[in-house]
């Protein structure tokens, strides 16, 4: 099993994220600790039989089946290869835990209309890059799911790991997560640069140029980068181009999904009091 500590700090950065858009329209002043609080208790949910006299059963089904990552993941974070490398599992969650709180601070800095007036522009504009690295971030997550989901209908999740010479479907969702947020930055970064010669702010228009976006990868990292990657690397022999067809699907699954939510999220964190903030 996987450290309490890991289990707490999960649920609180789950839930801290979350409420990072209602902060940065002051609605959470001054709520921090009982963030914490509640996610952490959250997280720790399926570990309550240990320690609560009734309901144990019932407690223990949720913390030994997949229902228990209905509470922040737990069953998964309890699961090898996390389960079996505890140091590392702190240190990770430990790491995004003061990222998030970090970027939800700065969202409530945001949110808070008395302070903004006095606001130096130094810190405006850093609460202005982690709001939109909040977009980035939440909007990659969404996106790998979505794209992770086609790949394992189709069987072939395991191909991504195979790119780092690994061959499990755990070290392909953490490679296709690593790699969304990778792709998550330069799809804003392509984002602002149009944004002031094109209206793309909604949605139709993110699915669109996500769509064009996920093509783009598609020719670029599949056909082109990842045959000359393997040959080089991992002295694989693969074609070139390698046209993969299996995972074309799953690249223009995830650009739409990925230009939808964060034009979506980038609106709701930018609107109403804060437009002048936008990047």
């Amino acid at each position: 099993m996987a450290p309490a500590l890991v289990h707490f700090l999960a649920g609180a950065t789950l839930v801290l994220f979350a409420a990072t858009p209602l902060a940065v329209r002051g609605h959470l002043t001054g709520r921090h600790l009982w963030l914490v609080a509640v996610g952490g208790l959250w997280g720790m949910t399926p570990d309550s039989h240990y320690i609560i006299p009734v309901f144990q059963p019932e407690l223990a089904t949720l913390h030994s089946t997949h229902w228990g990552d209905l509470c922040a993941f737990h069953y998964t974070l309890d699961q090898p290869p996390i389960a079996t490398r505890e140091l590392e599992s702190i240190a990770v969650s430990v790491a995004t835990f003061l990222v998030t709180i970090t970027v939800f601070t700065a969202a409530t800095a945001v949110g808070d209309r008395r302070a903004r007036a006095a606001r130096l522009p130094r810190a405006e504009l850093v609460a202005r890059t982690l709001l939109t690295g909040y977009a980035v971030g939440l909007a990659a997550m969404i996106a790998a799911v979505a794209a992770g989901l086609v790949l394992t209908w189709a069987g072939r999740i395991e191909t991504v790991a195979a790119l780092y010479g690994r061959e499990s479907a755990v070290a392909g969702w953490l490679l296709l997560g690593g790699g969304s947020l990778v792709a998550s930055g330069v799809f804003a970064a392509l984002f602002a640069l149009l944004r002031y010669r094109w209206d793309v702010t909604s949605s139709r228009a993110g699915a669109a140029l996500g769509l064009l976006f996920g093509v783009a990868g598609w020719l670029t990292v599949v056909v082109i980068a990842a045959p000359v990657w393997m040959r080089v690397v991992l002295d694989l022999s693969r074609p070139f181009p390698y046209v993969h067809l299996m995972s074309l699907p799953a690249l223009v699954v995830f650009g739409i999904v990925l230009g939808t939510v964060y034009s979506f999220v980038r609106r709701v964190l930018f609107s109403s009091g804060t437009d002048q903030m936008e990047l």
